[in-house]
């Protein structure tokens, strides 16, 4: 697997990344990570480009300029001349929404690996609320994702998306359900994931400035653990919004980091008055 920050790379730089035994060649622009069809094709498992361009085609309209362009390649010709030719590539946010309308057996796989690359992002500048968001692009949301998955790729916190597709649908969108319900194999994933994060150092991962919160990347755990030191990230994600020491607060929110000055996209959570962050463990 790749390291993930872009920040200071050069446009049109290749970077190589790892998903599913394949190598995937990304190019940078202005900050971002692109990939081609070809090699966005090769991650979903299909014999060519052609397939992921046959899914662009059929659903353009559900494409913004931010998700996909064309651009200009430059590769060996015959006698080693240089040959331009025209590509079509992707940003992460339309790679996702290529593989929402995928139907290989890996597109769920590689939809959850390009959204912990997102979280991994930390290119841009840090900002206190999450980019802005079209109508057109809260309708396409709506059409294939659910609301944690929207809140997720947004950078929104779940009553945020709410309240978009309450405003943008015209119609009301309930916001309550049945508490979420705290199950065995939540809690071993609980106690798993605040265990690991015991035994390091705390203020080494906490990017929040205020003392009273504990703001956690991720991936950034991920980063430091053996595969088998912490759970699957889908059931940890759920387990983790049922915190309660520290308490949960938000997820996917993006700070300016205490450690490093630049944006970081973490969990936040809230440290029990009078206790040390991870006190129950």
């Amino acid at each position: 697997m790749s390291h993930y920050n872009t920040t200071n790379k050069a446009n049109n730089e290749v970077m190589a990344m790892s998903f599913n035994g394949h190598t995937l060649q990304s190019i940078i622009k202005d900050g971002q990570i692109w990939m081609t069809a070809s090699d966005l094709a090769k991650a979903l498992s299909y014999k060519n480009s052609k397939s992921v361009t046959n899914l662009f085609n059929a659903n353009s309209s559900e494409f913004t300029s931010g998700m996909t362009m064309v651009t200009e390649s430059v590769t060996n010709g015959i006698n080693g001349s240089k040959r331009k030719m025209a590509i079509r590539i992707f940003s992460l946010r339309g790679c996702h929404l290529i593989a929402m309308f995928a139907r290989t057996k890996v597109a769920k796989d590689f939809r959850k690996w390009v959204l912990d690359i997102l979280d991994r992002e930390v290119s841009t500048p840090a900002i206190e609320q999450p980019p802005a968001i079209t109508d057109a692009d809260w309708v396409r949301y709506s059409r294939s994702m659910t609301i944690p998955e929207m809140a997720q790729l947004t950078g929104h916190t779940e009553q945020q998306v709410i309240n978009a597709l309450h405003k943008v649908l015209g119609s009301k969108v309930p916001t309550t359900s049945p508490a979420p319900v705290m199950t065995p194999e939540m809690q071993y994933a609980l106690d798993q994931f605040w265990g690991f994060i015991a035994t390091q150092d705390i203020k080494a991962l906490n990017h929040s400035h205020k003392p009273h919160e504990l703001a956690i990347s991720i991936p950034e755990v991920y980063e430091l653990a053996e595969p088998w030191q912490l759970p699957d990230t889908s059931l940890l994600y759920k387990a983790l919004r049922l915190s309660t020491t520290p308490r949960f607060y938000r997820a996917n929110a993006v700070i300016a980091s205490e450690r490093t000055n630049r944006s970081r996209r973490v969990w936040i959570f809230i440290k029990s008055f009078g206790q040390t962050a991870i006190a129950k463990v």
